[in-house]
């Protein structure tokens, strides 16, 4: 009889063993479809973050590219153009005109300034905010600055009474 208590207190441990390597087993599954998972949401972020870099850095070179043509204009007729559409025509170029962000829109030139004037003074912006909540800003001092919408909004209504006043 002892024989077959043996047998039988044997295969309880079989399969508490058995059930504990399964255990282990599933956590160490679980384990590294969570870290996978951690793993590619955090490449998924950086490949977001670099995309997004990438736009605004464009967007700036475009607005680099702008102020260059504007000055080349200036030189050229001792004045800036005196609209936005005098300024797509000098450039030839509309693509520059636009920030490259697939939501962004046509940036605003805002006429009527010249090089004597404050160097903090709106030039060219984007009206809508597509830079983590930002616009970029070129200023007539050739800075690009990314402001907020209230920020853009002061720096422009600045700039438009400094025009009033002239």
């Amino acid at each position: 009889m002892s024989n077959r208590r043996h047998k039988y207190g044997g295969r309880i441990i079989d399969v508490m063993a058995i059930a504990i390597v399964l255990g282990l087993l599933g956590m160490a599954i679980w384990w590294v479809i969570k870290t996978m998972g951690q793993a590619g949401q955090q490449y998924a972020d950086v490949m977001v973050n670099t995309t997004n870099k990438a736009t605004d850095l464009a967007c700036q070179g475009n607005l680099q590219a702008i102020f260059k043509n504007l000055q080349i204009y200036a030189i050229s007729n001792d004045r800036f153009p005196e609209s936005q559409e005098e300024l797509i025509e000098s450039g030839g170029y509309s693509r520059v005109l636009k920030c490259p962000d697939p939501n962004g829109s046509q940036y605003v030139y805002i006429p009527g300034q010249d090089g004597g004037m404050s160097a903090s003074n709106v030039l060219v912006y984007e009206s809508e905010p597509v830079h983590n909540g930002r616009c970029n800003v070129l200023c007539l001092g050739g800075q690009i600055e990314p402001l907020t919408p209230d920020q853009l909004k002061q720096a422009v209504e600045a700039t438009t009474a400094r025009l009033r006043r002239r």
